[in-house]
């Protein structure tokens, strides 16, 4: 089911919703991309991108008759058959997501459409909102703001499942299509726009609004309890005599049940995505009478992994060392560091008297409050480190340890070095202390 020529708009031109824009672009859509930031329009204008996200400058400058961009909502919509919504929806202390900038936008959406619309016009949530939000205070603000022309207005909610980094092919390559609908017909044009992204062929789940609002936060809580549940099996490989974590985990994920995929040891996980949703997750549960113990445990197994690490190099390097620190983004490709478990370390490091210097080739700094030099793969020439710790496993970090001392400590948090080398070496999840 391939769609043809929709006019389509965007709201929200970030780091989701421009990659939106380019992919619904190269499929034929006509797209308009708004955003109220004038110097991110303009840059998107001209085809530039200023964030690291591979494949997405190319797309739009190959696309760009099929693209527009414009820092308001007037005359957006006048000719659109469905608009995405794709805002940012920051948690706040409890747990919870604000829904402040996607009522600003369905706001914005509904006065817009109020003066034009006269058939049909999907609305469809893409940002991750609490379940209830929907059905409950956005819709009441977008049919409010449309007023008479709301009769034409259906609504869906379908957020992505993607990462920084790799959002074009998360995009491209779904494993499958989540659609939240109160209406058959709304789904099904929803249904037909997402399908002609797709290179493959995934399933599509076409479920009620509040079953896919739960689905999108469960979904991530799910695949953190996974990381968490690994890195205990890592912890325990740590401290028994005879073991590795990654021969253990490689036997229990060739259960059928239970599967491969997040069963490795590693760091703690971070980002923008899989920290908070796995606590609105336990968030909501607890609004509906249930005790979410599972995603609780989750969380402090996560929080505890930066101590662990701090163990390690405290029990292998003497005080004031100098440590390298490699990979300061929270995944792979991507300059975003929100909770990055090296940025966690570094401040830890650095109260316990450890002197940091890092790499990473996206992550430009300064870094707030953390006053360390920063290097690039290529550019490292600095070889006396009392350690080097791997937080990110890029493989333009494979060669670091050829240019370091041979005095210099490998902490391999992810098992990409080659352990043959002459240096001391350590991975997380291997029994080490009898080394």
């Amino acid at each position: 089911m391939k769609a043809v020529g929709r006019n389509l708009v965007v709201v929200g031109c970030g780091k989701l919703g421009a990659p939106l824009v380019a992919c619904l672009a190269s499929v034929g859509h006509k797209v308009i991309g708004v955003d109220l930031n004038k110097d991110l329009v303009s840059n998107l204008e001209d085809g530039i991108v200023t964030w690291n996200e591979p494949g997405l400058e190319k797309l739009l400058t190959s696309h760009k008759e099929n693209t527009s961009f414009q820092a308001s909502y007037q005359g957006a919509f006048q000719e659109a058959a469905a608009t995405f919504i794709i805002v940012p929806t920051p948690s706040v202390k409890s747990g919870e997501f604000s829904n402040k900038y996607v009522i600003d936008a369905v706001t914005k959406v509904g006065e817009e459409l109020s003066k034009s619309l006269e058939s049909r016009h999907l609305v469809v949530i893409v940002s991750t909102v609490m379940p209830g939000s929907t059905q409950g205070e956005i819709k009441r603000a977008l049919y409010s703001a449309a007023g008479e022309v709301s009769k034409f207005i259906k609504l869906c909610y379908s957020p992505e499942f993607i990462a920084l980094g790799t959002v074009i092919k998360n995009m491209q390559f779904p494993d499958m299509i989540l659609i939240g609908e109160e209406e058959r017909d709304a789904g099904d044009l929803l249904e037909e726009i997402s399908l002609s992204i797709a290179k493959n062929t995934p399933r599509v789940m076409r479920l009620s609004i509040p079953e896919a609002e739960i689905c999108k936060i469960a979904i991530n809580s799910f695949v953190t309890t996974k990381i968490s549940f690994s890195n205990q099996i890592s912890e325990i490989c740590e401290n028994t005599p005879g073991t590795s974590a990654k021969q253990v985990l490689q036997a229990i994920g060739a259960d059928s049940r239970i599967g491969r995929s997040y069963l490795s040891a590693g760091t703690g996980y971070g980002g923008p995505c899989f920290p908070r949703d796995n606590r609105a997750f336990h968030k909501y549960a607890s609004t509906v009478g249930v005790e979410a113990d599972l995603s609780m445990a989750t969380d402090a197994i996560n929080v505890r992994q930066g101590k662990r690490i701090i163990r390690i190099i405290e029990g292998q390097l003497s005080p004031g060392s100098k440590i390298l620190v490699v990979g300061l983004s929270y995944k792979p490709d991507t300059d975003v560091t929100e909770e990055s478990p090296a940025l966690a370390f570094i401040e830890s490091a650095q109260k316990a008297g450890f002197g940091i210097d890092a790499v990473d080739d996206h992550v430009k700094g300064p870094l707030t409050d953390q006053n360390i030099e920063i290097f690039t793969a290529k550019s490292l020439a600095r070889s006396d480190y009392s350690a080097a710790i791997l937080f990110v496993p890029s493989v333009n970090y494979s060669d670091i340890p050829s240019v370091l001392s041979a005095e210099t400590k490998l902490v391999d948090l992810w098992g990409l070095w080659d352990s043959s080398s002459n240096h001391d070496y350590i991975r997380l999840g291997d029994f080490f202390n009898a080394k």
